[in-house]
């Protein structure tokens, strides 16, 4: 799934801690937020970790399944459709121009 961002930012460390230490928890298996948030409360309140997931699936590095369930998506996946092509698509289009 490409998820169309026309400026989109970097991700800030809290956000890749996040998905991270998710991802080496649950892997890439369906997991409850609840079972999240269980995991990350040493590490920051429950609210700052639903706002994070949100913005995550926002990006579409983890996939919303209903009923406060998510599932990770691959790093190198969202890095390429979300990053790399674009990125590429755009230096493309202006070297083109250039050249005219």
């Amino acid at each position: 799934m490409i998820h169309q961002v026309v400026d989109m930012r970097w991700l800030k460390k809290r956000e890749v801690v996040v998905y991270l230490e998710l991802r080496r928890r649950f892997n890439y298996a369906p997991f409850n937020l609840g079972d999240a948030i269980s995991h990350m409360r040493p590490y920051m309140p429950p609210k700052v970790l639903i706002s994070t997931v949100k913005y995550l699936v926002k990006v579409g590095l983890v996939t919303s399944l209903g009923d406060f369930n998510y599932k990770l998506n691959d790093f190198d996946d969202y890095l390429l459709s979300e990053v790399v092509y674009p990125y590429l698509r755009r230096r493309f289009n202006l070297r083109r121009r250039s050249l005219r």
